[in-house]
């Protein structure tokens, strides 16, 4: 009897707990899916985090072993969307972040850049060494030149030696008694010519001043003004700045230049407040221009001016957002766009002002 009543009641536990159990793993099947959707794509990875782990190990192994085509495997099995442009910007926000060249891992991610055709002239200047001062030629001494006038009078004192001695008499013998004969006639002393005196140097013609060059237009040109990339393609960073930095010809950073955007609606910034020659715009939803306005001593400057940087998505070119993996292609962005499916107030850029001499 007691069996028969534990029989029965496991059948009823079995009916209640199995419907129950299988409705919460559909449910978990479904807010799992739900958040791989939302968290990439087709050909984004999972973790940003262990993406840029991962392509750190890689640029260290290459540079180490020097072997592209290993490295570029490995990158390929990340599936990213644009492997080239990740590297070059993944490189680029490191330089940005302060890690110069005592940073391996910025030097391996630009060796690596570099090898995929991608490193830009902006990363070798901000991760150049200082070049050593080359050591002073020792000046040659002077060596003695003989005048011409010194030459002249040598030869012509020659000539006159030569003269004289040619010019003696010779002796002539004295007629005896007996002698009926006429004396023979003095032999003819040979004029001596002239020798060719060499003429005086001509006058050196003075060297020609070399024009100085000519000065460029303006104080600071617009080095690099982009969207900096989205790491995982359908997602949004979340970040809202231009970061904005201000260096000298040779890419050295300055510091005290004042910048400010075109129409003067949001308070100036100096470089120098967020790191050597750096400075930032919080971008809410808005968007400028932004251009030079002071030199690092106070004394107006003249500068290019960036396009517009703007949280809008209406105001970002498609180009810029299929480079920076936002869309996929024109396409997607035109459609993305339509739906609202891009990141309407949070894009974030980086902008480099120098010198122009």
């Amino acid at each position: 009897m007691n069996n028969k009543l534990n029989a029965k009641i496991l059948l009823i536990i079995v009916i209640l707990v199995v419907p129950l159990s299988c409705l919460a793993l559909a449910i978990a099947s479904v807010f799992v899916g739900f958040g791989l959707t939302a968290a990439t794509s087709a050909s984004g990875p999972v973790d940003p985090e262990a993406v840029e782990a991962e392509i750190i190990n890689i640029a260290a192994q290459y540079a180490e072993t020097n072997d592209l085509a290993t490295a570029q495997q490995q990158l390929a099995d990340l599936n990213l969307p644009n492997t080239n442009q990740y590297i070059s910007f993944m490189a680029d926000r490191y330089i940005q972040e302060n890690a110069g060249t005592d940073d391996p891992n910025t030097q391996h991610l630009f060796v690596l850049a570099s090898a995929l055709g991608v490193g830009t002239e902006s990363m070798a200047l901000a991760l150049a060494t200082p070049t050593p001062i080359p050591t002073d030629t020792p000046v040659p001494t002077d060596t003695p030149t003989v005048v011409a006038e010194e030459v002249v009078a040598e030869e012509m004192a020659a000539v006159e030696v030569a003269a004289a001695e040619d010019q003696q008499p010779t002796d002539t013998p004295e007629p005896t008694a007996t002698d009926t004969s006429e004396p023979e006639p003095p032999t003819e002393t040979p004029i001596p010519l002239p020798t060719n005196t060499p003429a005086p140097p001509t006058d050196t013609p003075e060297p020609t001043a070399t024009p100085e060059p000519t000065r460029p237009p303006v104080d600071f040109v617009v080095a690099e003004a982009y969207l900096i990339p989205n790491p995982v393609y359908n997602s949004c960073p979340g970040a809202h700045q231009i970061y904005v930095t201000v260096v000298d010809v040779n890419g050295n950073p300055i510091d005290g230049a004042t910048v400010e955007d075109t129409f003067r609606v949001v308070p100036p910034h100096v470089s120098g407040e967020k790191g050597p020659g750096k400075l930032e715009y919080d971008l809410w939803d808005n968007g400028f221009s932004l251009e030079v306005t002071k030199k690092a001593d106070g004394s107006p400057a003249t500068s290019e001016v960036t396009p517009k940087l703007s949280s809008w998505d209406e105001d970002i070119p498609d180009e810029w957002l299929v480079q920076a993996n936002y869309c996929l292609d024109i396409a997607d962005c035109v459609a993305r766009k339509g739906h609202n499916q891009l990141c309407r107030g949070h894009y974030a850029y980086n902008v480099t002002f120098q010198k122009a001499y």
